[in-house]
């Protein structure tokens, strides 16, 4: 008769995968395990908010309340116009050193009123040249949008990857977008830039400099925000369009037959 010995000692254990380990864990918390300041604090946001906010200020309010302080000290109101015209553009030129980034849209805005000043003076002091510079800039930028819809090539797309070099993002969405989505989308750019402009001619041809001064903007800034309203409205009624085809996909009739088992 034998009997069997134990021996003391630890027992074998039972290894299991690694991976199943991570059910036994609470799942991490977002923001868990990022370092500090990776994520954008509300002191940075406040600072961009009031960096936007004074960037429209100055390019729509302080021209406008500067040429009445400064026309009575000139002999001409082309000399007005182009001193109050060159405080947001030495905003954006002193934005350009700091950050030291370039931005094609203040740059040209810069150039094109530099071209406006140089053929104010060459003709004599007209005030016409200073008051057309915007509308010449938008206009152009409106024909180049609708010329590259004529030929198949929105720009939207161009666009979107150029600002992909800041943000990653953006060339994700270049990248996605449809060419219809594109084409629409560029249309609308292209008839609310050459809508601003033909109207803000139309002002400066017909008003006087100071009722100029004074209507530009309330009569431009509609016009964009008829523009962006349009885009806004275009976006949604994609998404509802996309919303509506997961829906339909989720719902094909062979499903419910596939499901039933009674």
């Amino acid at each position: 008769m034998s009997a069997a010995a134990t021996v003391p000692g630890p027992r074998p254990g039972t290894v299991t995968p690694a991976g199943d380990d991570a059910g036994a864990r609470p799942a991490g918390l977002p923001g868990e395990g990022t370092r500090p300041g990776a994520q954008p604090s509300d002191r940075q946001a406040a600072l961009r908010a009031l960096a936007g906010l004074a960037s429209l200020v100055i390019s729509f309010v302080v021209p406008l309340l500067s040429y009445d302080l400064i026309r009575p000290h000139v002999g001409s109101s082309a000399m007005a116009l182009a001193l109050a015209g060159a405080i947001p553009v030495a905003y954006t030129l002193a934005v350009l050193v700091v950050r030291r980034r370039l931005n094609p849209v203040g740059v040209a805005g810069a150039v094109s009123f530099g071209i406006g000043v140089l053929v104010s003076w060459a003709s004599g002091g007209s005030t016409l040249a200073i008051e057309l510079q915007d509308p010449a800039l938008f206009g152009a930028l409106g024909i180049a949008f609708l010329v590259s819809v004529a030929i198949g090539r929105p720009l939207h797309p161009v666009i979107l990857r150029w600002l992909g070099r800041g943000s990653p993002r953006y060339t994700d969405i270049a990248s996605r977008a449809e060419h219809r989505t594109s084409m629409v989308i560029t249309t609308v750019l292209g008839l609310t830039l050459l809508a601003h402009a033909v109207a803000v001619a139309v002002l400066a041809l017909t008003q006087s400099t100071s009722t100029f001064v004074a209507l530009q903007h309330p009569v431009g800034l509609p016009i964009f925000a008829l523009g962006v309203g349009g885009l806004f409205l275009y976006r949604n009624r994609l998404q509802a369009r996309r919303r509506a085809a997961v829906v339909v996909r989720g719902h094909q009739p062979g499903d419910d037959q596939a499901g039933d088992t009674t």
